[in-house]
Formats: structure tokens, sequence, C-alpha cells
């Protein structure tokens, strides 16, 4: 055994907590002395402070708070650096996270995949460790530590086992489907392709040089004329051996290099005399923005295309566009995949998206699922409220009333906002602010003439049945869909339909359900411990620490429905016709929405582009999808207020609207 490797097993491997955190450490591309630092640090609390957790090195994540992430690493187009790089002679391109890029924020999570594919346990940890030890016997035997892909599934097979062994074609598949262009490193390539610049490609790798040309090929990057590869060299570019044979090989002096690694890249090649051009790795910047707490496979292909879109350079986006891609896209993704599960398990043959959270929601789904019977379910708590007024007197009560009283409404402002503008003059308390003093005066004034109400409100009952007729008609089993948080708005479609007599049964499903400093935490338990309704990220029934940490008074409810944000007006009620009255339109939204929407949609063609041939990766956990924004929690409405703070949004049924600075 090498002392190197003696050093390493007392250090980093002995102890799992260190070795955890210090293998995450160089997975983010820290340097040699940074990561020798970080090294000490973990043995001296570990041993001498007798911190056996290490939990002081396991700080959350949090959000770019300063402005839009992409920001960052926004830098000259392609244009000009193509224009600097066209004066060369020829030049050099490092693969991996150059030109290349792996959908995972950990890019040997792709070795999962391929475990997946071959049914393997361990397969990526045991593809870590066999590779480690080719390399040493490589070493021990030859004086390199460079070896082949072939060396490394010899030793799997001898080291792990024939099954193992079995999953190579796997592991090649998985490149070559998964591994997709860095864009901006593809039109710097073609302006140079097109201006007739020699190009070649030069890599540490242990893949062989034809199947890394079938790979670039594939993503667009022709045109090369060779690529030098460690393995087949017996040199790398770490050490610096590589770049003689490329310079030997294009016999010029004038070479540049591009690459990502701050030493194998930059540092050697300039040693060797070459000129170095440094391509940030997207990881290395974004992997301190993406939440760490996600499942490994799920987790690792978010952070990788939400990293890769944000920095590889080419754009930078506005905030309400990253917000939507980086937070609304993957709960959007899960959602869907959610809906359509219940609905396959519950039999349901139509799909009611309720209004306006519905909106993006449909959408996606009907992307995802064409052959699914949807329909946009025109739905509101205000409708809902009216309408269910004498099943329902509390609500109402609740909802007009008690959630305004303490403000400056009078009892006038409050029947006026109940459309009952009838009941005014008769009601005691009309000139009156309404508080939390009076207001039950007012409550026993409705419950006195709730029958005077009802039948104000006739018309607009007979129109939503109307519309109900048409939205349920040849339906035996919907399910109704909305973002949360009690699932009123699906409760009430069911006890409306179940009251005029339609034969269909009515399942909820929301994407998160009351969190437990809500004002009434257990309203909807019992419709989800029956199977009437069902909650996707979290409700009392699992995820509980999501359950727990969500906080509708900090403004978590907020935030959150402004993932699914639509810019068309709320629904008031229906006309006796059935057709809808809508309230105010939501114009000062409509920009914040459409950029929201538009990060979600690219983030969601990302993810399916990217794993097209493996379709459980669309199984994403209500837990995955709403740990992204959590971490956006963390950052304590800072974030929050930085990308939405001018967005306009109503707390409470008949309410206005007011920007979320105004309300949080």
């Amino acid at each position: 055994m090498s002392f190197k490797k003696k050093v390493y097993d007392i250090l980093v491997a002995k102890q799992p907590p260190i070795r955890r955190r210090y293998v995450r450490c160089k997975e983010h591309g820290k340097s040699v002395g940074a990561r020798f630092v970080y090294l000490f640090r973990l043995n001296f609390c570990f041993y001498v402070l007798n911190d056996r957790t290490l939990s002081r090195f396991d700080k959350p994540t949090k959000p770019y708070c300063k402005g839009a992430e992409s920001a960052l690493s926004y830098r000259e187009s392609p244009e000009k650096l193509a224009e600097k790089l066209a004066e060369f002679d020829a030049v050099s391109f490092d693969i991996f996270d150059t030109l290349i890029y792996r959908p995972f924020a950990r890019p040997v999570d792709l070795f999962n995949l391929a475990a997946t594919e071959a049914a393997l346990l361990n397969f990526s940890e045991l593809r870590r460790v066999c590779e480690r030890k080719a390399r040493d016997k490589r070493f021990a035997e030859n004086g390199t530590y460079e070896v082949t892909f072939d060396d490394i599934y010899r030793y799997m097979e001898e080291y792990a086992g024939k099954s193992f062994a079995a999953a190579k074609e796997k592991e090649l598949a998985a490149e070559l489907s998964l591994c997709f262009a860095n864009p901006y490193m593809k039109r710097v390539w073609n302006i140079l392709r097109e201006k007739g610049t020699r190009l070649v490609v030069t890599s540490d790798m242990y893949l062989g040089s034809e199947f890394l040309g079938k790979l670039l090929g594939k993503n667009g990057f022709d045109g090369f004329e060779r690529v030098f590869v460690s393995n087949e060299h017996g040199a790398s570019k770490y050490h610096g051996g590589l770049y003689e044979t490329v310079k030997k090989y294009l016999k010029c002096d004038n070479i540049a290099h591009v690459g990502d690694n701050t030493h194998s890249d930059i540092e050697m090649s300039r040693k060797y005399g070459l000129t170095p051009f440094c391509c940030p790795n997207p990881n290395t910047v974004g992997n301190a923005y993406r939440p760490t707490e996600m499942s490994r496979i799920v987790g690792s292909a978010y952070g990788g295309l939400v990293n890769a879109k944000f920095h590889s350079g080419l754009e930078k986006y506005p905030m309400l566009y990253e917000y939507g891609y980086a937070y609304s896209g993957i709960f959007t993704l899960g959602y869907c995949r959610f809906i359509h599960d219940i609905a396959e398990k519950r039999g349901a043959d139509r799909v009611l998206f309720l209004a306006r959270d519905g909106d993006l929601l449909k959408r996606v789904y009907d992307t995802l699922y064409p052959e699914s019977d949807t329909v946009y379910f025109l739905w509101s708590r205000m409708a809902a409220t009216k309408l269910c007024l004498e099943d329902d007197t509390a609500d109402f009560i609740r909802r007009f009333v008690y959630h305004k009283c303490g403000g400056s409404f009078t009892g006038r402002g409050m029947l006026a906002q109940m459309e009952l503008s009838e009941l005014i003059d008769k009601c005691p308390c009309r000139d009156e602010v309404i508080t939390d003093k009076n207001y039950e005066q007012l409550a026993r004034y409705i419950i006195e003439n709730r029958g005077k109400a009802a039948e104000l409100y006739k018309p607009q009952y007979d129109g939503a049945r109307r519309y109900f007729s048409e939205m349920l008609d040849g339906c035996n089993r919907a399910l109704t869909v909305d973002i949360g948080w009690a699932g009123s708005g699906g409760a009430a479609i069911a006890k409306l339909a179940e009251k005029w007599g339609f034969d269909c049964e009515i399942i909820g499903v929301v994407g998160c359900a009351n969190d437990s400093s809500a004002e009434q935490p257990d309203s909807s338990e019992a419709l989800l411990q029956s199977g009437k309704m069902y909650a996707y990220c979290y409700s009392q029934r699992h995820n509980r620490d999501i359950f727990n940490s969500h906080d509708a008074a900090q403004g978590h409810n907020i935030y959150f429905e402004m993932l699914l944000g639509s810019e068309s007006a709320s629904l008031r009620g229906f006309r006796e016709d059935g057709s809808p009255i809508f309230g105010g339109s939501e114009k000062d939204n409509a920009q914040t929405v459409s950029l929201i929407h538009a990060g979600a949609l690219d983030f969601i063609a990302d993810y399916t582009a990217r794993f097209a041939d493996y379709p459980y990766m669309l199984d994403i956990s209500g837990s995955d999808a709403y740990t992204p924004f959590g971490a956006a929690v963390r950052a304590g409405g800072k974030y929050f207020r930085a990308v939405l703070g001018e967005c306009s949004f109503n707390m409470g049924v008949g309410t206005e609207e007011s920007p979320i600075n105004k309300q949080i």
C-alpha cells in the first residue's frame, strides 16, 4: 500500500462522518490546499473536540439573495471568446464540464442510473472503489495511475462479481443518453469550426477516444482532428505529459486550451506552453446554492440541471424566471406525476384543475399525459364560500367576517363584499368598524338572515349548478386538483355535487395540506385518512418535518402559491345561465406569472428531455419537490422579498390585492 493511500485511510476513510464530508468537499471542486485545511478541521473536531457527528459542518444551503444567481457566472459572449481563440493556430478543449455536461450536481451519480438499469445494490460506491483499486494496481505494475474503462470493469468482475461487471454496457449507454452539450461552448465551437480553426479534444479520462468521439458527435461537436485521452497515452493533463503529446501532434506553438479544472486545465497547460482559458464548472459555483437534503439521485439530477442552466455563462436570467426554473419546475413536474398516479389508483376518469392554481398544472399535465381527460375548472374561495352558505355557515362567517375583523372594514363594507347589500339597512352594526369585540354581532345577524342571503345568492346557485352539469357530464369519478391548504375547494365541489344529485364521486388532491401552525391544522385529516383527499408534499400523515416547519404566518403559503400563479382574473361567482363572473384582472402580476411559468416550463422540458430514457426519474417525491423551496425559506424571507416583493396577492376572501412586501 502506498504512503498516500495509508494517509488517506487514516485521515479520511477510517471515519464515515469525515469521509462523507471530505468527499462532498472534493466533489464541489475545492483546491488541494482548501481540501487539506478542511480535512485538518474535520479530524481536529472529531478526535480533539470529540464532535463525533461533526454537525457543525452541516451548514444548510440557502439561495443567492443579492440578485439573479445566473449573474454570478455571466461573462463575455461566446462570440467574443471565439474571436480570441481564433487568433491561435489550434485550440484544445477539455470534454466533461467544458464541452459536455452530465445532468447531475455530482457527475458520479450517473453510475446510479447504470446500477438501476442493471438492478444492482450499492453499485455506485463499488464502482468508485474499483476504479481507485484499478488505478492503484496499475501504478504498482506500470508506474502510472491511468486506466481504461475495460481495466475498471475487469477489476469490478474480480472484486465485486460478474453481476456488477454486467453493468458495463449500461454505463456506456447512460453516458450516451444523458450527456448534453454546454450551450455556451457549443456556440464557441461552431464559430471556430466555421473559421477553420484546428480543433482537438484533450481529456484525463478512462473512456476511450473512439467512444468519446461518438459522444462528442452525438452532441454536435464535430470537425475535430483528434481526441487525446490520458489512458491511451499513459500521460495526463494533471501531470502535464498529455500536453506534450498534443503539442507534438499539432506541431505548432501557438495553442490555446479551454477547460474547467484549475490545476489540470489552467496551471498545467500554462506550464507546458499552452495558453489557458477557464470555463468554470457550473457545479462548482452552483452547488453552494442547491439543497443537500434531497434524495441522492433526484437531488443530484435537479441540482445538475439548475447549475447548468444558471452557470453555463450564456445568459443572465431575471430572478422571477429563476424562481420558476429552480422552484416551480420540480414541484410542478413531481406533482403532475403524483396526480396521475392517484388518478390511476382510484380509477378517476376526469381531472379537474381548479382555477387559478391549476392553470400551469393543466398545461404540464396535458403534455405529460395527453390521453387523460382534463378540464380547467373555474373555482375560487369566494364562489365556494357563497354557494355553501346554508351548508357551512361557520366557514362563511370565518372567511367573510372573522378573517377581516380588526381592520378598517365596517359592517356595511363587509356585507357589500359578500354581495349582500340588501341586508345593510337593517344591520345593527352597519356603520361600526368590525373588531374582535363586536364581530359576533355581525355573525349573529348573518345567521338570523341566512335564508334571505341564500335567496339573494340563488341566481349564482342555479348558474353554478348548470356549470357543474357541464363539467361533470359523463363522469363517474373525478379528481379536483388545487395547491392547498385545507382542501376546501375540492371539498366544496364534492359537497355541492352530492347535494345536486350528480352521480360523480369527487376526490380531492392538494399539493400541501395545512401545516402545524395553521389556524385549523386538523381540518382535512378525516378526508386524508379516509382517502377522500390526498396531499403531495406533506400532511400530518407524512413528511412531518415539513408539516412542522412550513409556516403560513411567515408568508410561506403566499410564496408557495406564487409557484403556480396565474394572470387570469379571479372568479367571483356565476350568472344564472352558468357563465362566470370575474373580479379584477391580474395585470399587475402578468409579467411576474409569465416569467415564473417560462422558467418552470423550461425546467420541465430540460428534465424530461435529459431523462427521456429513464421514465422512473419522473417519480419525484413530495419531499424532494418541496425541499428547494424549504431551502429558500431558510433565508428568512430575504430571498422571497427580493424576487416576489412587488407581486400582488389577495390575503383573504373579498379583500383587495396589495404587494407582498406590505403584507408580510
